[in-house]
């Protein structure tokens, strides 16, 4: 199960306020998603790994 519905809406309401931060550790293109991966499997990410 997720997050409920107040769960929700408070997080919604942050991201409205700007009160809410999601840090992004790394930008890989999707041809390099196998090293966004490897990255992922050793477990030395802080934040989001995301694609363009």
């Amino acid at each position: 199960m997720g997050p409920g519905a107040k769960v929700l809406a408070e997080l919604a309401a942050r991201i409205a306020d700007g009160r809410l931060e999601v840090p992004i550790a790394s930008v890989y293109p999707l041809a390099q998603v196998r090293e966004a991966y490897t990255g992922l499997e050793r477990r030395h990410t802080h934040g989001k790994i995301l694609r363009p």
